[in-house]
């Protein structure tokens, strides 16, 4: 080959290697390599064969000169040819192949008469992944020693394309399969989700129903109760009449504060409490919280004091309800501190704009796997405890959303043994 012929050659092999590495789809890549091979070599016919995953040989084009297709590869080569080239891992020219030692006693070239046959491996990181395989059937001596060269330069970057592609064919089945999965699990996950929206709803309206029917029965019976005793229509109590007596208002009253509890959180849930913004004096509305407080059954060894600056800003906030996040707060410090001090503090943080509200106690505190889970629905410091001092799990959850409501964040920093420090925060609107 001179040297003119070569440089043309070689700038044609170079031109279809950009064009193989511009074609990401197998299919369309084998038939373009599989035709620019056989016009490359002058073949009559080409055939591309790939070994796949188990070791079999796999025939997915197979072309004439003419650019036809041509039908039964699998009967139109000589697998002996290909096993060869295969198992040699190096190109193979038969100039007649029905007269060659080697092959001429093989069934398939006696079937097909095969005579020039050039068979050439592709191979890629070092594995072979198939061969390119070109014959003439009408005359023997056509390929020379010449073309193999090129044709393996060729069947080099073919391999290299050719691994690309499938590696992005399987990339893409991988991802339409999770893509197909993951749209599965997306539509189980939303009718899961309208499942439980819908049970939600029913358990929420089922509360506010409860609630309702509940409420007034209730206080009808703390009334009539509170009036008996006041009457004195059977006499004076003795002490351990007053004392069933106290127990039976306890009791009543708890039950009242669990069911306006659960009667608030319904009403959370659907959407429908009243929320009623005002401008409000900050250190104003926290005496008057601090002065219901005081009122507070605080133990003999308990102090309950108050830590209000006279120039926090002015807020807007729903009193009724910060004042009940506020007395939430309080009662809860009331069930977990024996002895030491609860302390009501405000303080307002420059550098986020916001007012800090704490309630403080030096009580039991709260082990750090319950603080996380706190704030959640039904949820108590300690289960067994909190059963024993009437607790409902309900009254930090309303106040989270409650100070929620309000654009707020509370939380909590407790160490057990430590006491506790619940804390939250709401946005602030400085006095003109």
């Amino acid at each position: 080959m001179d040297n003119n012929v070569q440089s043309d050659v070689l700038e044609h092999i170079l031109e279809v290697t950009l064009n193989m590495a511009e074609t990401r789809s197998l299919d369309p890549l084998l038939t373009y390599v599989l035709d620019k091979a056989i016009e490359l070599v002058k073949a009559e016919r080409g055939f591309i064969v790939l070994v796949d995953p188990k070791g079999d040989y796999v025939f997915p084009v197979a072309r004439s000169r003419d650019g036809q297709t041509l039908t039964d590869a699998y009967e139109q080569i000589s697998r002996s040819i290909v096993s060869e080239a295969i198992g040699g891992e190096k190109p193979l020219i038969v100039n007649d192949a029905i007269s060659d030692p080697g092959f001429s006693d093989a069934s398939s070239v006696l079937d097909l008469q095969l005579r020039s046959v050039m068979c050439v491996p592709l191979k890629t990181r070092g594995a072979v992944i198939g061969v390119l395989y070109v014959e003439n059937r009408s005359y023997s001596g056509i390929f020379h020693e010449s073309a193999l060269t090129p044709l393996n330069i060729f069947s080099n970057q073919a391999a290299i394309a050719i691994d690309n592609a499938r590696l992005n064919a399987e990339l893409e089945a991988r991802v339409a399969d999770r893509t197909s999965a993951l749209r599965d699990a997306v539509d189980q996950l939303e009718v899961k989700a309208s499942e439980a929206v819908e049970q939600n709803r029913l358990r929420t309206r089922f509360l506010s129903e409860l609630a309702h029917d509940v409420r007034s029965p209730l206080g009808l019976a703390i009334t009539s109760l509170t009036t008996l005793v006041e009457s004195d229509l059977f006499g004076p109590l003795n002490a351990e009449q007053q004392l069933w007596i106290n127990k039976a208002v306890s009791s009543v009253d708890h039950a009242m504060a669990l069911i306006e509890d659960i009667f608030d959180l319904a009403k959370l849930e659907m959407g429908q409490l009243r929320f009623y913004p005002e401008r409000v004096d900050l250190p104003r509305f926290l005496e008057d919280v601090y002065q219901v407080g005081v009122g507070l059954p605080w133990g003999s060894n308990v102090v309950f004091r108050a830590e209000i600056p006279n120039d926090l800003p002015w807020i807007y906030i729903d009193q009724t309800r910060i004042r009940q996040v506020i007395l939430n707060l309080l009662s809860n410090a009331l069930k977990y501190t024996v002895e030491g001090s609860v302390t009501l503090s405000a303080g307002y943080v420059e550098e986020e704009d916001v007012v800090l509200i704490s309630v403080a106690d030096t009580g039991e505190g709260i082990p750090p796997d319950r603080q996380d889970i706190l704030f959640e629905r039904f949820q108590q410091v300690d289960d067994n405890e909190s059963r024993r001092k009437q607790g409902t799990g309900l009254g930090l959850a309303i106040a989270r959303d409650l100070v929620e409501m309000h654009g707020g964040e509370i939380w909590v920093e407790s160490e057990p043994g430590a006491g506790s420090d619940f804390r939250f925060t709401l946005p602030a609107t400085r006095s003109d």
